[in-house]
């Protein structure tokens, strides 16, 4: 009898150990999923005043791309092997457990490729041009629409408290940074108004003597709140809002603005949406073509 008590004891021990076990591998995993657990960007495109256009040919649209100033893409960290501890890449939406081996996270190549989803009757590639690296889309159809997309990536770090000169993403190509003038924070800086860039949107000859395309392009950024203070938790955005009438490479600006710390309310919610680089958008201002002979690779 005692024999047999002995027995389920060691069980039932063996069936908490086991329990805990899973559980603590599906908390990995839950947390790994958590967007407010690592370093997370969210990038979104809209471009509209493409609907109901009729075009001859290819139609190309290409806008500034995740990259820091200097046009290297994020890294995604490594993540390690739930069971077998094996180095992986990362991805954020779409999420695989990879066979059962953890989170996967894809790299910039993997998220941009024009294998892997259309966007509506657009396909997404990675162009390399005369500017630098940049997101592109691009259509046979006669008939376009708009373009609504949206992803998000995990990277190493990132600095949100100087992002321009500390490798952090940013709407690349970069050009004529402002200055970046910073005052104290803490023990860190932050900047003492809102940086502006100069990028580049790009459009095909076919759309040339249409109605203006707008370009709403946000990327926002931050940092790991499991590894800061709660005073230092926060996030960048990086804005462009542009109307444009012309064709090739079109020079658009770009801003940035901060929440430090992230837990700070402010009116209007948006950081940079009462600047004067939004009421100037609004106040219906377009852009200059710079250059009307444009020529991209599209990078496989």
């Amino acid at each position: 009898m005692r024999k047999k008590i002995f027995y389920l004891f060691l069980c039932f021990l063996f069936f908490i150990i086991v329990s805990i076990f899973v559980h603590g591998i599906y908390r990995d995993q839950v947390d790994w999923r958590d967007d407010g657990q690592r370093y997370l960007c969210i990038y979104t495109v809209e471009v509209t005043g493409l609907s109901g256009r009729e075009v001859q040919g290819t139609t190309v649209i290409m806008v500034p791309i995740p990259a820091s100033k200097e046009g290297k893409f994020f890294t995604p960290p490594a993540q390690t092997d739930i069971y077998f501890s094996q180095k992986l890449t990362h991805k954020v939406f779409n999420w695989s457990d990879q066979s059962g081996k953890g989170p996967y996270f894809e790299n910039s190549t993997e998220i941009f490729d024009n294998q892997r989803e259309i966007i509506g009757n657009w396909i997404p590639f990675i162009a390399e041009t005369e500017k630098g690296y940049m997101l592109g889309f691009r259509t046979n159809e006669t008939k376009l629409e708009d373009i609504d997309y949206i992803t998000s990536f995990v990277a190493d770090r990132f600095d949100v408290f100087d992002p321009i000169n500390n490798g952090s993403p940013l709407l690349f190509p970069v050009e004529n940074a402002s200055n970046t003038s910073s005052v104290p924070y803490g023990k860190y800086t932050k900047y003492a108004s809102y940086p502006t860039y100069d990028t580049y949107v790009y459009l095909s000859d076919n759309l040339k003597e249409g109605e203006n395309v707008s370009f709403n392009i946000r990327l926002n950024a931050n940092n790991d709140p499991t590894k800061w203070p709660r005073e230092y938790v926060g996030l960048y955005k990086n804005l462009l809002l542009a109307r444009v009438n012309d064709t090739g490479y079109v020079k658009v600006r770009a801003i940035l603005g901060q929440r430090l710390p992230l837990q700070q309310i402010t009116i209007p919610d948006d950081d940079v949406a009462d600047s004067q680089y939004t009421r100037d958008f609004y106040s219906n201002e377009t852009s200059d073509n710079i250059n009307a002979t444009p020529s991209y690779t599209v990078v496989t």
